[in-house]
């Protein structure tokens, strides 16, 4: 990592790594220009020691100015490269045209935070040449240090992983759990002979990594694996993994400074995941108590309520879809509902959806935003999702979803969970008890299923006399008649594609087809004959899941 000789040179790239202090930029020149010694601008005349040549020089503006108050930084560089000075480093801005005349005398220019104590920085860059092993040691420690007051001041995720980056020199990302990603940082400068970092994480297989996080994500910390990304270690909150930590290295080894390094990062980034699951977790939880006082509440309340959501903020005034989850045995006994409703409000924030989850009674109720009528598909794909999830954490039981549709307000939020709850009591009669169902598709269902009690015998005979001759035709030859009509109308009668969804030669549809509209009496050309039939087999569906039928 350190380039060093036999005669005890170091690069500016290793000095910006492990002895200059942290947060200084490289403003013109190359990191991999080779120094040989540290000298410091003195309070006294001569302002510096003798120089040999392939110097850094440290240099502090104020002292120069005590000497000369016309001096300028451009002087200084100048006058530097004309003895054979490599670099300079100033506590203070860099003007541009300090920067244009060590771009054109070819020497480097560093500027260093304002702060920094020139004593300590020549120190730390000749014991780093003299002594590598005890500088990258205190390197190490000025790092934790740094990481463990950040975290302190609460910055955000991007402040902590630029401290690892600039330390390591190699882009850091973050991935959640789930191997979303979360944040990436790239450092100012890149290893000898490497792409810059912006252009590594540009192309970086982030498909693999999710595919090897599938395969072999580790799951203790202080591990840290060789992943597709460089080499990757767990971040834990509360013991369960709440994301991980990669150091983007192509075919590098990792050495024992940039170990120190990624373990630190690592308990700090678990340390601000942490922090922010805590507090988004009270703002849902604050959320689903005004959800559950809501829905138990009358209109009268509803200003009241109104204020509570703005306070756990919620913006009251945007359009949402409500989403019921609910959990039962096989006996149709309610589960227990709060390790899920964790799931689903993890789910929520990984997504960053500004949404709420709450319990009522025996379900979970969840609340979508929508930004325009394109996010009602996004939000049907995510509920699908989640449920999924639901269902893998509770193998003995059943876990069915229902969707009402686009409310407006939370005026609307009653009448929408009623059409959420309903949507999953209609799949429930019907027999889809493990999927997740959309109210706007129930329409049909809901008037059979009302009409059931007073006219079961009128919905029998109407399938009797629709269908009746294709069921007996299937039963008696082990036909697919009524499969293949299903298939024609999920096709909407489009003859290709009902073909390829049925698995059979288009000739052969047709013929099934023409054999259907024999045996019926009905021609599937005319709209009115289509939609008997169609209608007679949601009528099937209904009878079927009604006792006697």
């Amino acid at each position: 990592m350190v380039h060093m000789t036999e005669n005890q040179t170091t690069t500016l790239q290793a000095l910006l790594q492990f002895a200059l202090p942290l947060g200084t930029t490289l403003v013109a020149g190359s990191p991999d220009v080779t120094i040989i010694w540290a000298v410091t601008v003195r309070a006294q005349p001569p302002a510096f020691p003798d120089i040999y040549g392939g110097e850094l020089a440290l240099v502090s503006m104020d002292v120069l100015k005590s000497y000369d108050s016309r001096i300028t930084l451009a002087d200084v560089v100048q006058n530097l490269a004309q003895v054979g000075v490599h670099a300079v480093a100033v506590n203070s801005a860099v003007s541009d045209a300090a920067a244009a005349v060590a771009n054109e005398t070819r020497v480097c220019l560093l500027a260093m935070p304002e702060d920094s104590n020139l004593t300590r920085v020549e120190r730390a860059v000749n014991t780093l040449i003299v002594n590598q092993t005890a500088q990258l040691t205190q390197r190490a420690i000025e790092i934790q240090r740094q990481l463990t007051r950040l975290a302190a001041e609460n910055r955000d995720l991007n402040s902590l992983l630029q401290i690892v980056a600039r330390a390591t020199a190699r882009p850091v990302v973050v991935h959640d759990d789930a191997g979303v990603l979360m944040a990436q940082v790239y450092p100012n400068v890149s290893r000898r002979g490497g792409m810059t970092g912006r252009t590594l994480l540009q192309s970086l297989p982030y498909g693999a990594f999710q595919n090897w996080l599938e395969r072999e994500a580790p799951d203790v910390e202080g591990i840290i694996l060789a992943s597709p990304l460089g080499y990757t270690t767990v971040l834990k909150v509360e013991k369960r993994v709440a994301g991980y930590l990669s150091l983007v290295a192509k075919q590098e080894p990792l050495d024992d400074f940039d170990r120190l390094v990624l373990s630190y990062g690592a308990d700090v980034c678990a340390m601000e995941l942490a922090k922010s699951r805590a507090i988004a977790i009270a703002v849902e939880q604050a959320r689903g108590d005004w959800i559950q006082m809501w829905l138990s509440g009358t209109p009268a309340d509803d200003d009241l309520l109104t204020v509570r959501a703005q306070q756990s903020g919620f913006d009251v005034g945007c359009s949402f879809m409500v989403v019921v989850f609910r959990a039962v045995t096989r006996t149709g006994a309610a589960l227990p509902l709060e390790s899920l409703i964790s799931l689903v409000r993890d789910d929520m924030l990984r997504r960053q959806i500004n949404g709420a989850v709450g319990q009522y009674v025996d379900v979970i109720v969840a609340l979508y935003p929508l930004d325009g009528q394109q996010q009602i598909g996004r939000v049907r794909r995510i509920v699908d999702e989640v449920r999924d999830q639901l269902a893998s954490r509770t193998p003995s039981g059943l876990v069915g979803a229902g969707i009402s549709r686009p409310a407006d307000g939370l005026t609307a939020l009653r009448e929408a969970y009623r059409e959420a709850k309903d949507a999953v009591s209609i799949a429930n009669q019907l027999g889809d008890r493990e999927q997740t169902t959309y109210y706007g598709d129930l329409k049909l269902f809901q008037l059979l299923l009302s009409l059931k009690e007073r006219n079961l015998d009128h919905l029998r005979r109407f399938y009797q006399d629709t269908l009746g001759p294709l069921v007996e035709h299937d039963e008696r030859k082990q036909g697919d008649l009524i499969r293949t009509l299903n298939g024609f109308f999920e096709a909407n009668g489009n003859l290709a594609k009902a073909a390829a969804d049925l698995d059979v030669h288009r000739n052969t549809l047709v013929y099934r087809l023409e054999r259907i509209s024999e045996l019926t009496g009905m021609n599937l050309d005319d709209a009115d004959n289509r939609l008997i039939l169609h209608l007679a087999l949601k009528v099937q569906r209904v009878l079927a899941t009604l006792s006697g039928s």
